[in-house]
């Protein structure tokens, strides 16, 4: 058996000191929450950190003092500073038994990989169990990146837990500490990448960007329109964050510059590709925050049960088609149509609800888009909340175009979504979000409802933008010409209408992809990537149609969108 050692060098953090005892599953590096230790010749290893590593549930009940262990129908059973054990309800003598350490509790590394078929070396050399499950060393690695400066003992000591839960990958704990800059940490994991082999299975960050730097870029975009009629530079000036280019390592650094855009990509020939290869997460919290989201997003697991909730999708959408008052960027008529029309939702459920006051919507939904059916919905279980609204990192809001109200000047705005409300309104059960549209996080710090969310509520891994998503190229309808009444028509668009850079692309196939039993983060990355090559595949937009979309925009899109949670492990 190849016995691989981690050892510190640049950001790589060990699965313990250099100097302290360290195991392997199968090659991967086991990350425990306190060091192991060795008392009259036996490592023992703390009881949760073995145990889920191996697979197995694991189980304390305290009046007993005995510890339960359960993977795939054999089930061991360990009470506390007793020398005897049971396997199956057989009873095995040990040579060491479980005892607490500082309060911890701590088992026999050898019995309890031995007890679930394991084969079990100690290499002397390195102070390392090596155990051995016959299961194919991955060549997969998910990098889990940390700022050390930045996460309590406690918070650490969660994420280690975390990260051994993810048994099909390589897993790398990489301390961002020493670098203070996006692009800096991009080469530095990029070497390590280049050290490690393999592939990159996904990278999860822990912290603010202020903890683990997130890289800069500005909204410059080039829009051509068919008839020339409107075409110019749109640009502002201020700076937009995104972790975007961490989802692949074909970059060079000295692109990432302060004037990056999408323009410098396409229009200026910046070689800089905007095609993700894996999935990034960020668990928009700091020190002191983690530990007690990771027990809760357990709690949400459990509650879950690998059971896809229903999608709840509250929708207030902004762009009226005059001739019908029905808005195009309705994203409650869209998700209805993959239903009805697109096939999607055979093994997903979905709640609609819309705008309802003003000039109302053509779309017939369970009812308004108020407090009171979040209320509703969050009382009625776990959902996984859709919500399309403008709005920023103080709140979302219910726009309402008053009767006659042909454009945005003469709307108003209802508080919907907010920092004061966030935590009374949706107070009953745990909920995903997914914010369109909405400009939630912009920054990635601690100023929105989406950390308040986070920190003192129930909202799991939700997804955000850092800068308004764009709803160029977003219909419901399309035009075509009426030979016979020589005039153009409107119908409802089709999958091929999809291609034309309309952002429901990206909608249509992360409800595809759920629909499939992905993962959230799995499926937004699946449709990011499907939408980023449609979207190459549609650039000249004077050969389009008669109202061409900007693919540009589609690409702002891309980079602003933002997976803030934790990635989902099997």
């Amino acid at each position: 058996m190849l016995i691989v050692t981690l050892i510190p060098i640049g950001g790589i953090v060990s699965a313990s000191d250099s100097s302290e005892i360290t195991a392997t599953i199968d090659n991967r590096p086991i990350y425990f929450d306190v060091a192991p230790q060795k008392i009259n010749g036996r490592v023992m290893v703390p009881l949760r950190a073995i145990f889920e590593s191996l697979g197995a549930e694991v189980g304390w009940e305290n009046s007993t003092q005995r510890i339960t262990g359960k993977k795939d129908g054999t089930e061991v059973i360990i009470h506390l500073n007793e020398m005897e054990a049971k396997v199956d309800g057989k009873t095995v003598r040990l040579d060491a038994a479980a005892t607490k350490i500082n309060g911890r509790t701590f088992v026999p590394a050898r019995f309890v990989a031995e007890s679930f078929g394991a084969e079990v070396k100690w290499d002397e050399i390195h102070k390392q169990v090596v155990i051995n499950t016959g299961a194919v060393a991955t060549e997969d690695r998910y990098y889990f990146v940390y700022n050390s400066q930045m996460v309590t003992d406690q918070d650490f000591a969660a994420i280690k837990l975390y990260i051994n839960k993810f048994k099909n990958t390589h897993n790398v704990l990489f301390d961002s500490s020493k670098y203070q800059t996006a692009p800096n940490l991009y080469d530095a994991l990029k070497a390590e990448h280049t050290k490690q082999g393999g592939r990159v299975a996904g990278i999860q960050i822990f912290g603010l960007e202020k903890d683990v730097p997130s890289f800069d870029y500005k909204h410059k975009i080039n829009f051509v329109d068919a008839q020339g009629k409107y075409s110019h530079i749109e640009e502002v000036k201020e700076t937009i964050v995104t972790d975007f280019f961490y989802s692949t390592f074909v970059n060079d650094s000295k692109y990432f510059t302060a004037d990056l855009s999408v323009y410098k990509v396409f229009d200026e020939k910046a070689p800089v590709s905007l095609i993700p290869d894996w999935p990034v997460s960020r668990l928009l919290l700091t020190k002191g925050e983690i530990a007690g989201y990771i027990d809760r997003y357990y709690d949400y697991r459990n509650q879950t049960d690998s059971k896809s909730p229903p999608t709840v999708a509250f929708a207030s959408p902004t762009f009226l088609r005059n001739w019908e008052y029905s808005q195009e960027d309705d994203v409650t008529y869209f998700i209805k149509q993959l239903g009805e029309r697109f096939g999607l939702f055979n093994n997903l459920d979905y709640r609609l609800y819309t705008n309802k006051l003003g000039s109302v919507v053509s779309n017939p939904t369970a009812g308004d888009m108020s407090v009171d059916n979040l209320i509703k919905e969050n009382k009625a279980g776990v959902m996984d909340l859709l919500v399309s609204g403008h709005g920023g990192p103080q709140g979302i809001v219910q726009t309402i175009t008053p009767e006659g109200v042909t454009g945005q000047n003469g709307q108003k705005y209802l508080p919907f979504m907010t920092m004061e409300n966030v935590n009374t309104v949706l107070s009953s059960n745990y909920y995903t979000a997914f914010f369109w549209s909405c400009t939630a996080v912009e920054g990635l710090n601690a100023d929105n409802f989406v950390h308040e969310a986070l920190t003192k509520g129930k909202m799991i891994n939700p997804i955000s933008a850092t800068s308004m998503l764009a709803n160029n190229g977003t219909k419901n309808y399309t035009q075509y010409w009426d030979e016979t009444a020589s005039t153009y028509k409107y119908r409802e668009i089709n999958y091929d209408d999809l291609k034309n850079n309309n952002p429901h692309f990206l909608v249509y196939h992360y409800f595809a992809k759920l629909d499939q039993g992905k993962t959230r983060l799995q499926s937004l990355h699946e449709a990011t990537a499907l939408y980023a090559q449609e979207l190459l595949k549609h650039q000249d937009t004077q050969k389009g149609q008669r109202f061409e979309a900007n693919f540009e925009c589609g690409f702002m899109n891309i980079l602003a969108l933002h997976y803030l949670g934790l990635a989902d492990y099997e």
